[in-house]
């Protein structure tokens, strides 16, 4: 016996559904692009976000792995910040970027400096999260070389949680943020254990150290690390470690912590 025509249609109808469903589905991924030195870029297809984000050539042609433009094509555009030392807090590239109606998200303690540039501002207190997009960001405590206000913060989107860490060095809390936020599905940890121009020069790096980033993404619980920070060495006002790839992932190899190791203008597709 034959499906009657008004099943049939029902039916089709509903195959129809589950085929958009499952295209929409399909199309709802995040694409995070390496940028140059410490940047990401994340992106839904109608949200982008940008993290320490440098897009002027502050390195005279030298800039590790080449400079990525820093783009956007979405609706909404938003720009999120470590710290406010300039490679990491470029003024002129988010101007160009964020335009008229895209915003800043900072940490409160450097929110009036952000403006005071010229930028729209969100500000936002530590521990506390504000959505923004279909994204989450929360700021958790970081730490600054040279005492700078600073920040790492935790992406949330989809399901999927990620943390950047600016250019952070070792700190006791990364064990409370895995903890509290963890596991985080990707991480992207500094890697290059500087040490910048003092007199007399100071030993103790400025920021995290290859073995120290494998002990940071264990404790945060990440499931991968992509290293950051790293490839710009310019003696001898800033002396990274001699090997920082190489060590991170040796040290990240004897640890059993699985690493994404991306070039600027790569992509992860989540």
């Amino acid at each position: 016996m034959g499906i009657p025509r008004q099943w049939l249609v029902v039916l089709l109808a509903a195959i129809a559904g589950c085929a958009a469903a499952q295209a929409q589905q399909d199309d709802s991924a995040l694409s995070i692009e390496k940028l140059t030195w410490a940047g990401i870029k994340m992106t839904d297809g109608s949200t982008t976000v940008f993290i320490d984000a440098i897009g002027t050539d502050i390195w005279d042609g030298n800039a590790p792995g080449g400079l990525v433009p820093v783009e956007a094509d979405t609706p909404r555009t938003y720009a999120l910040i470590t710290h406010v030392h300039n490679d990491h807090f470029d003024v002129d590239t988010l101007k160009g970027v964020l335009g008229e109606r895209g915003y800043v998200i900072c940490h409160e303690s450097v929110a009036t400096y952000v403006a005071s540039r010229g930028l729209r501002v969100i500000p936002v207190a530590s521990w506390t999260p504000v959505r923004r997009g279909g994204f989450l960001f929360t700021p958790v405590p970081a730490a600054d070389g040279f005492g700078a206000e600073q920040v790492s913060w935790v992406v949330s989107w989809g399901g999927r949680r990620y943390l950047h860490a600016g250019d952070t060095l070792w700190h006791g809390k990364f064990d409370l943020i895995g903890a509290q936020y963890g596991p985080f599905d990707t991480v992207f940890l500094p890697i290059n254990g500087a040490r910048v121009q003092t007199d007399p020069m100071q030993e103790t790096p400025a920021v995290l150290t290859p073995a120290q980033a494998v002990d940071a993404a264990v404790l945060l619980r990440g499931a991968r690390v992509v290293p950051i920070h790293y490839g710009g060495h310019a003696p001898p006002g800033y002396l990274e470690v001699p090997h920082p790839l190489e060590d991170f992932l040796e040290s990240a190899r004897q640890r059993n912590v699985a690493v994404v190791q991306l070039a600027p203008g790569d992509w992860l597709r989540d």
